[in-house]
């Protein structure tokens, strides 16, 4: 037997040694999944397919393939699961009418304290 271990093999077992868990949550590409259904399922409305919604997860962190996105999601779909946990986001028009609000509000309190 070879006691003998190269520098290049022994910089890979430290390195193999220390990798991490690639999730920290088991279950957490299902959970995301879940969560997003119904956007999910108004993607596929659009004419995305699961591979090209994966693609979009994958660009944000979250790596997964679409065969994988659609077992996951079929199965939220079959469990009942259909309403999100998260907030919509504001959309593009109420945002900038809120942005022109916040800067007609400034201006008010400028106006006040310039008289």
């Amino acid at each position: 037997m070879d006691t003998n271990i190269s520098p290049i093999e022994l910089a890979l077992q430290k390195k193999l040694d220390k990798l991490q868990p690639k999730t920290k949550t088991p279950g957490f590409l299902r959970s995301v999944i879940e969560r997003q259904s119904v956007r999910i399922d108004a993607a596929l409305a659009r004419g995305y397919s699961y591979d090209e919604i994966a693609q979009i997860f994958s660009e944000q962190g979250i790596k997964c393939k679409g065969s994988t996105l659609k077992k996951y999601h079929l199965f939220a779909k079959k469990k009942g699961i259909n309403d999100s946990t998260i907030p919509e986001l504001p959309s593009e028009k109420k945002f900038k009418e809120t942005e022109s609000e916040q800067l007609a509000t400034k201006e008010r309190k400028i106006k006040k304290e310039t008289k």
